[in-house]
């Protein structure tokens, strides 16, 4: 299994780069600055480079990756168009291939109860806004394309210990609910070997 991964530098692409590489797969991941990445393992190949860099993404295309981990992000309280505009270029250039797409996304773009749609719409009034608006503009790239997507949905990712115990669900049904990130980490390499085509699945306690 050939891995790309976009993020690997943050809270949760740190705890999928240490889970992939236990497993023993071939991950490549893309950084700014290599300095960051203090693992040296024989799996692993580090390509230095910005997601907003196009010809990056395109060279990296060619090595025919099965799958393609997303989980880049930005503040959650201030504005940014990172995720939307990594979703975009992966969805120009891997639309046309088997690439598999594994990403999170948030439960804003659930299906939702009455009280999960109540739920969000407080949520839109506070800072979160710009990151449900960012994963929001992900979200519809991403559905118009032909990837075979998997998107895990996160509420509030918090620092914890890993617990390996949490809740799937296809459904959002409201209130307040959190998640640890090494849980994040486990949920998204649960997928690596899943059949799930298209599919959006909310992890929570």
């Amino acid at each position: 299994m050939n891995i790309l991964l976009l993020g690997a530098t943050g809270r949760v692409g740190e705890a999928i780069l240490k889970i992939i590489l236990d497993k023993g797969l071939n991950l490549t991941i893309l950084v700014r600055d290599k300095r960051k990445i203090k693992l040296q393992n024989a799996q692993l190949s580090i390509v230095e480079g910005d997601v907003y860099d196009f010809h990056i993404l395109r060279k990296l295309a060619e090595d025919n990756f099965d799958i393609v981990i997303n989980v880049v992000g930005a503040n959650p309280l201030k504005y940014s168009s990172l995720v939307a505009d990594t979703a975009k270029s992966i969805c120009k250039i891997f639309n046309q291939n088997s690439t598999r797409y594994i990403a999170i996304t948030g439960i804003a773009q659930m299906k939702k109860t009455f009280l999960g749609k109540i739920s969000i719409g407080l949520l839109k009034l506070t800072p979160v806004k710009h990151a449900i608006n960012d994963h929001q503009n992900a979200y519809n790239a991403i559905i118009k394309s032909d990837l075979n997507y998997s998107l895990i949905a996160c509420p509030y990712i918090v620092d914890g210990e890993t617990k390996g115990i949490f809740k799937k669900k296809p459904v959002f049904t409201g209130g307040f609910k959190t998640i640890h990130t090494g849980d994040v980490a486990i949920a998204i390499t649960d997928e690596l070997y899943t059949n799930n085509t298209r599919t959006i699945t909310g992890i929570w306690y």
